[in-house]
């Protein structure tokens, strides 16, 4: 029983390993994370509640506008008893089996959340490969995807899904959180970052731009004329990316390489 309690939130609600749960209990981090979020939206969607701690400061602001989509039935029940949480708008489900383009519409989107480390990636990718209108992207993530996301080129953490986040938004790291802050405490330090929409991408210049890229990242330690050497056929990679690798293109530069594989001018 000792090992249960410790997975118990200061509110009594167990946080669960399989739904990659770890409650926040800093109320002070909440603010700063609830702070990012910008006034110039339409809709505001936390993802993973839990019990709370960051709702607390996003429903006095955005009142009607917000809505919380949580999986876990017992975090839904222990929102829709408190008196603070009185016409919440709660979704109860699986924000990633969800399809949500008949209810946002054209609507300005920003997504917020301490997000499940087992599938925060995946969020990544399905708010990009939605045809939704995000325009902000903000939140907690494990340090390292944190780092990932935002980082630049010529860093070790800089990847596939910094290139596609990067292609349609700016993105800052913002600040690290101690392991101490979450109830259960996770194994590793946790990471926020804020980024804001500057491009559109069409579905097709998407899964271009992911499909050149994940070539690219897929021997990383290689040449992009090795790394890229299946997908080539009989083209001849141009001297300014044969021998460069794929961490040191910025996100111009794959687009480029995407013009190169995909346009007859080449």
């Amino acid at each position: 029983m000792g090992k249960l309690r410790k997975r118990h939130s200061s509110d009594g609600v167990i946080a669960k390993k399989h739904l990659g749960q770890h409650f926040l209990n800093r109320p002070d981090i909440a603010q700063d994370i609830a702070d990012l979020v910008s006034d110039e939206v339409d809709i505001v969607i936390e993802i993973g509640p839990g019990t709370g701690v960051l709702t607390q400061f996003l429903y006095p602001r955005f009142k009607e506008k917000l809505y919380v989509i949580e999986l876990d039935l017992e975090s839904v029940d222990f929102l829709r008893q408190q008196d603070w949480a009185f016409g919440l708008n709660i979704i109860e489900g699986d924000f990633l089996e969800m399809d949500l383009q008949d209810f946002l519409g054209n609507k300005k989107v920003s997504i917020v959340g301490n997000y499940p480390y087992n599938i925060s990636t995946q969020i990544v990718f399905k708010l990009l490969e939605e045809p939704w209108n995000v325009i902000q992207f903000c939140g907690m993530f494990q340090k390292e995807v944190a780092e990932r996301l935002s980082s630049g080129p010529g860093n070790k953490q800089y990847g596939i899904t910094s290139i596609l986040l990067q292609a349609a938004f700016h993105c800052k790291y913002s600040f690290s959180v101690d392991e101490h802050a979450f109830i259960p405490p996770p194994k590793v330090k946790s990471g926020v970052i804020d980024c804001h929409r500057y491009s559109y991408l069409e579905n097709e210049n998407y899964f271009r731009l992911k499909k050149i890229t994940k070539q690219a990242f897929s021997q990383r330690r290689k040449t992009l004329s090795n790394a890229l050497k299946p997908i080539l056929l009989d083209k001849t990679l141009p001297e300014k990316f044969a021998s460069k690798r794929a961490e040191a293109l910025n996100v111009e530069d794959f687009w480029e390489l995407v013009n190169f594989f995909y346009s007859s001018t080449y």
